[in-house]
């Protein structure tokens, strides 16, 4: 299983470097293609040099990039766009510079941006696939598909989603209940979801969502469903028992 990154690319300078995941062969890296890279400034922009109170921030850029997958039996296309502006930064000798800066707003197909495993039931797969493609245009919807994906996680486990209050009514558990309720089995992992469900908050509540607290709870997210679904130390400790059992009873 590679390792998540604590944040997501999705700001370069001069030319687009990053790789990601592929989306389709899960093997594989998108590699930029550097000489695909063109951006443009659009002519309101252009226009608005001759101002007199004019300033290099006041530029707006346009651009395109084609990313290939180096598994060559793959060979996924993928396209990104975005953004960019001019920004200040200082050279070796400390003198100020001006450097373009862009950013990513849409890419497709989306990359993957964690590991998923491949028993990971398909409703919640589709739900963090949905995240990652909307985490280049609108990472606080990003947050809310991924909160969903859980919520869907959490059906597949069998955890209810109501329960009888005391007036006999049919009341919906929140997700917080639900972990809690989760917690009382498996509670290393719920407690690691907590993370997860208050960052799916954020974005539910259109509040600003860090992009590395993003990255953070992709990476709790994906070593929760690596242990649900490919950790079979469970399975080993019960087919050792089972073997232990048989030994018994056959020296009976």
């Amino acid at each position: 299983m590679k390792s998540a990154s604590r944040t997501i690319p999705r700001y370069f300078s001069d030319k687009p470097t990053a790789r990601y995941i592929c989306p389709e062969c899960k093997d594989g890296q998108l590699v930029p293609l550097k000489d695909s890279f063109e951006f443009e400034e659009p002519k309101y922009s252009k226009q608005a040099h001759g101002l007199e109170e004019w300033d290099p921030d006041w530029i707006d850029y346009r651009f395109i990039f084609k990313s290939v997958c180096n598994n060559e039996a793959c060979g996924e296309v993928a396209i990104a766009t975005g953004s960019g502006s001019v920004d200040q930064r200082y050279d070796s000798e400390h003198e100020a510079e001006y450097y373009e800066r862009f950013q990513i707003q849409s890419f497709f197909p989306a990359p993957y941006l964690i590991e998923i495993p491949e028993a990971t039931p398909l409703e919640v797969r589709e739900l963090i696939e949905k995240s990652f493609t909307l985490f280049w245009p609108d990472l606080g919807a990003a947050s809310n598909a991924l909160r969903a994906s859980l919520e869907v996680l959490l059906d597949k486990l069998k955890l209810p989603r109501t329960m009888i209050d005391k007036k006999d009514k049919e009341q919906r558990l929140s997700l917080h209940r639900r972990l809690e309720i989760w917690g009382e089995k498996e509670k290393e992992h719920a407690d690691l979801c907590l993370a997860l469900k208050e960052v799916g908050n954020l974005g539910s509540h259109g509040d600003d969502v860090q992009p590395k607290h993003y990255a953070g709870v992709l990476k709790i997210f994906s070593h929760v469903l690596f242990q649900l679904f490919e950790n079979n130390a469970e399975e080993m400790k019960k087919l050792a028992a089972s073997i232990q059992k048989d030994i018994k009873a056959k020296k009976k």
